[in-house]
């Protein structure tokens, strides 16, 4: 597919951004056999799969006790306060190479 078929150009927000085409997309997902998808299904069997045999480890606790949990006003307030400061805290990193 040639570059003026393959690409589209989107606006999102105040930015014009290059994207994949809808048409590339369509190609790609059937040249693939939906590959894509299958992928995406087993990663969310894996992870309920992770969540499970944790569970299983902790020796199959009941849970049912969580459905009503509700963090107290301290927690809450801590979580808020850690919230504000992680919006005003820049942190250092490295420069980066052009």
């Amino acid at each position: 597919m040639s570059d003026d078929k393959k690409y589209t150009f989107e606006q999102r927000g105040q930015s014009t951004i290059k994207t994949y085409s809808k048409n590339f997309s369509e190609k790609y997902h059937n040249d693939l056999n939906g590959m894509v998808e299958r992928q995406m299904k087993r990663s969310i069997k894996m992870v309920g799969d992770i969540w499970y045999t944790c569970w299983v480890n902790a020796g199959q606790p009941n849970l049912d006790s969580l459905i009503h949990f509700e963090f107290s006003e301290a927690e809450i307030a801590e979580r808020k306060a850690l919230l504000e400061e992680w919006k005003v805290e820049r942190y250092k990193s490295r420069d980066h190479e052009n």
